[in-house]
């Protein structure tokens, strides 16, 4: 159930995406690169905002603990103000675009019932996986011979929905052969990303197990193994950090790689107009955005990624710790 949310959730916020962009460009009588970026930027908070608060209390148990509390409470608070935001540059946008009135409108509204949305879908989904645990949320070591093998798995993807797509928009595009492999291209990757997403998901649930399911021990776990602050870590979360430094940079791994594989599939869009002359500063604007973010996005998971591989070996002696050390809650342990 938490793959198949996960994965419409994904799907769902890149439609919704696609069509507040396809509205921007559309509905507004003046264009520019810079008014058009200002207000993708707004529609990408007011949607990804909210998704990421559902991901978030779907996830872990952002009420067990006094900094799980707080710090649910700031990040809410820093969500909620950024969407405040994105509410007064849409307006602006409108303004200096000539958008109709009820654009701006549409996307506030649309963000405002997101939100509470999104909270109570999440916490929906954690109470019904506390009500039926999982056996594959202990966790356990991820091997290479897995990581490989789900690797593989992805290419076969990408590779076999690339075949499909040649033919299946080649008959449906015939004579303009040049699309329909363009077509296929984003097809591909759009699998191959969705195929990356329902791996990351069980990967997901073995990390969130290091931690007995708790926001405020991840976090500072994380900021130990991952940022590398000098905290003090009682002997059970010195265990939960060797646990999770073992496992976190295969999450990290793919979830670049679903990250990278649907930019490819955005960009290759934009490409494609740029070539056929449709939009064409917006569509450089937004590749050059896709790329630019790629650019900051592999390095930083690539630092840590090394960050977690050095701590994993450093304390590796920490992962056959006596099970009474084990911080895993009982709450989140298979029956």
């Amino acid at each position: 159930m938490k793959v198949l949310a996960f994965i419409l959730s994904t799907v769902l916020g890149t439609a919704l995406v696609a069509g507040g962009v396809l509205l921007i460009v559309t509905q507004s009588s003046r264009h520019s690169a810079g008014l058009d970026l200002l207000a993708i930027f707004a529609l990408t908070i007011l949607i990804y905002g909210p998704l990421v608060l559902g991901s978030l209390t779907s996830y872990w148990d952002v009420r067990g603990s006094q900094g799980s509390r707080s710090f649910f409470l700031r990040y809410l608070w820093v969500v909620v103000g950024l969407e405040v935001l994105a509410a007064v540059a849409i307006v602006l946008f409108a303004v200096l675009a000539g958008a109709p009135v009820w654009l701006p409108i549409l996307f506030i509204v649309g963000g405002a019932v997101l939100t509470p949305l999104a909270l109570a879908v999440g916490g929906l989904l954690q109470r019904h996986e506390r009500a039926h645990p999982r056996a594959d949320d202990e966790w356990m070591p991820v091997g290479r011979r897995e990581i490989q093998r789900k690797v593989l798995i992805v290419a076969g993807i990408f590779v076999a929905a690339y075949a499909v797509g040649v033919v299946a928009f080649g008959a449906l595009l015939s004579p303009d052969i040049g699309g329909a492999l363009v077509i296929a291209l984003q097809f591909a990757a759009l699998a191959a990303g969705v195929a990356c997403i329902a791996f990351t998901v069980p990967l997901n649930r073995r990390l969130r197990s290091t931690v007995g399911g708790d926001l405020g021990t991840v976090r500072k776990v994380g900021r130990v193994v991952l940022s590398k602050k000098d905290l003090a870590l009682d002997p059970a979360e010195r265990v939960a950090a060797a646990k999770y430094a073992a496992i976190v940079p295969t999450v990290l791994g793919f979830t670049l790689g679903w990250t990278t594989l649907l930019y490819l599939s955005i960009a290759v869009q934009q490409v494609r107009s740029i070539v056929d002359g449709r939009n064409a500063p917006f569509s450089v604007g937004l590749a050059v955005l896709l790329v630019a973010m790629l650019v900051f996005l592999v390095p930083y998971y690539a630092v840590r990624i090394g960050r977690a591989q050095r701590y994993a070996r450093k304390h590796a002696a920490e992962l056959t710790a006596e099970p009474g050390e084990d911080p895993v809650s009982p709450r989140w342990s298979p029956r």
